[in-house]
């Protein structure tokens, strides 16, 4: 009886891992298939180095050339990446180099939050600080590729900190005991051999960072300007993502325009995966080749673990600096405008929004993110599961890490892509809060299973073998030791994955999110959500920013309260694990 049930655990986690891995194969399978049709009327050299987009024909004929657009996605995220290099680089070494494991378990979950903090509301703090600082500054508009790429700095943030500091604390636990042992002062260490020591994976971590950026749509698109030009500093530019989410609701289904914008799609899902690969190839080479550490000595280590100190203490001041402004700057101009009707009426108005609540809204993100986290959850900590407990073969499970690794890299709007060509047209489902909600499940499953994976990784192997030599199925420790031990984890984890999934927009825009609707009452309906309506609210033009700021003050206070509860439960469950044992 024991072994049936055994084997049926067995089988249902390497189902769900199969169909975790699938994902990706559906994804790319779908957005190729839609593109490959624009090419019998199109070249390939006149479409990647083109610079003419004419999508429709007003008399000169069509044209798709994306070489500006492929420019501006580059220069926007190189930029960006190096803005954020200087910042979240230095944060990792200060709390990598913290003896104080509270420290750092009370930094990790606060930087959490600028991860959370969804992409529209990035681009809704841009226009109204960063584009008007621009504009006392000079610049026409204050839309220009410099100030998109401040504010896509600030959202590479938790990323950089968090894959930075991981490598950092790998070092220092192999460097930083010896290196006090000599005699050399905990900041030297710290800049000339712990931070030189780990640099191979911090610029593996660049990389990925990379491919993040490429792939935002929101944020940039609010402040870049949008416009079909080289891009220049101080100028308008428009990225692959951004002129997917403007266009692909116009476009005629089946036409060339439509091919093209899938298309821009595929250059930019197949740039997205070769830096995964890359940066795979990499970790492979880096992983044979010795740890080194540079040595500085004398006056000359004392003084540049000065500089580092300066460098890591101001990082870190200007990270949670960044996340005070941010919350603070929401919650003060909207907490003014929270009321009971806003919560609980439907929006109303000439121009749609202005006037009444965002009921409806509040009611369809909860139910995209409740159908998104059980669709994406479950296959997620599934697919972690078997490659920690379940695959023997280094290899294998390496090339299941890599799958989930460019399932990560690929764009929420791509998802959105996939959803609308698959489920929306191909299987009928039309507009609605299943066919959006599995775009977001996919989006979030690689999310859930990183971190699912960390859990289980870091779970003393010896509980494990333990219950192997006592006789006990590998179903039933999982289910009586690593669920357990690791619950606090994985739950922080599908809570992080829900703020993921509630403040994604560029999945909604043709899956199942619209202007407006009533309360969800069925999953195969449209319905509102709250970051589309609040980037509706700011692409009509609105001329009151009331209803804007109320609701992402929704959203955001959803965020933080999330964060906390999640942050609380993981320690509180960690520590009756402790007690436990």
């Amino acid at each position: 009886m024991h072994k049936a049930v055994d084997s049926i655990g067995t089988f249902f986690v390497a189902a769900f891992a199969v169909v975790a891995l699938l994902s990706l194969a559906f994804v790319v399978f779908f957005i190729v298939r839609e593109a490959v049709p624009l090419f019998q009327t199109v070249s390939v050299a006149d479409f990647l180095f083109g610079t003419r987009w004419m999508p429709v024909d007003f008399g000169n004929g069509t044209s798709f050339g994306i070489f500006n657009f492929i420019a501006a996605t580059v220069a926007v995220s190189c930029l960006a990446l190096v803005i954020a290099l200087l910042v979240g680089v230095g944060a990792a070494v200060f709390l990598a180099s913290s003896e104080s494991h509270l420290v750092r378990s009370l930094a990790y979950p606060f930087v959490d939050l600028l991860a959370g903090v969804p992409s529209v509301v990035y681009g809704f703090v841009g226009l109204l600080v960063v584009v008007r600082l621009f504009m006392k500054a000079g610049v026409t508009s204050g839309l220009c590729v410099l100030g998109a790429s401040i504010v896509l700095a600030v959202m590479l943030l938790p990323f950089l900190i968090s894959a930075c500091s991981d490598s950092l604390l790998a070092e220092r636990n192999r460097y930083l005991e010896p290196a006090l042992t000599l005699g050399i002062s905990r900041w030297s260490a710290m800049a000339t051999i712990v931070l030189p020591a780990a640099s191979r994976n911090i610029l593996l971590s660049l990389v990925l960072a990379m491919g993040r950026a490429m792939g935002e749509t929101m944020a940039v698109m609010m402040v870049i300007g949008n416009a079909n030009v080289f891009p220049t500093l101080l100028g308008k530019s428009e990225t692959i993502p951004s002129v997917i989410a403007l266009e692909m609701g116009t476009a005629v289904a089946g036409s060339d325009h439509y091919h093209a914008l899938f298309a821009a799609g595929m250059v930019l899902m197949l740039l997205l995966l070769a830096i995964n690969l890359l940066v795979a190839f990499l970790r492979n080479r880096l992983a044979s080749s010795s740890s080194f550490a540079a040595r500085v000595g004398g006056h000359g280590a004392k003084r540049f673990g000065a500089v580092v100190r300066v460098w890591a203490i101001a990082s870190l001041v200007i990270t949670f600096a960044s996340i005070v402004f941010l919350f603070g700057y929401v919650f003060a101009n909207g907490a003014s405008t929270i009321s009971w009707e806003m919560l609980t009426q439907p929006p109303r108005g000439l121009v749609l929004g202005e006037e009444g609540g965002i009921a409806p809204a509040i009611a369809g993100s909860l139910a995209f993110t409740a159908c998104a986290v059980v669709l994406g959850g479950i296959p997620a900590i599934a697919c972690a599961l078997f490659v920690v407990f379940y695959v023997r073969n280094a290899r294998v499970a390496g090339a299941i890490r890599l799958a989930v690794q460019c399932m990560a890299g690929i764009p929420s709007i791509i998802m959105g892509l996939f959803a609308y060509s698959f489920l929306v047209r191909d299987m009928g489902w039309g507009r609605c809060v299943l066919s959006a909600s599995v775009a977001l499940a996919v989006m979030v499953l690689p999310f859930i299973e990183v971190r699912a994976e960390k859990a289980f990784m870091e779970l003393p192997k010896s509980l494990v073998e333990a219950s192997y030599v006592l006789g006990c199925s590998r179903l039933h420790a999982i289910r009586t030791i690593v669920l357990p031990a690791c619950q606090g984890e994985l739950v922080r984890g599908i809570i992080l994955g829900a703020c993921y999934a509630l403040g994604a927009t560029a999945p909604l825009l043709f899956t199942g999110g619209v202007a407006f609707a009533g309360m969800p009452t069925n999953l195969m309906e449209p319905a509102m959500a709250l970051p589309l309506h609040l980037y509706l609210l700011v692409a009509q033009g609105t001329t009151s920013l009331d209803t804007a700021f109320g609701t992402a003050f929704v959203m955001m206070a959803l965020i933080l309260v999330s964060n906390a509860l999640a942050t609380v439960y993981a320690q509180i469950a960690s520590r009756e694990w402790r007690k436990l044992q």
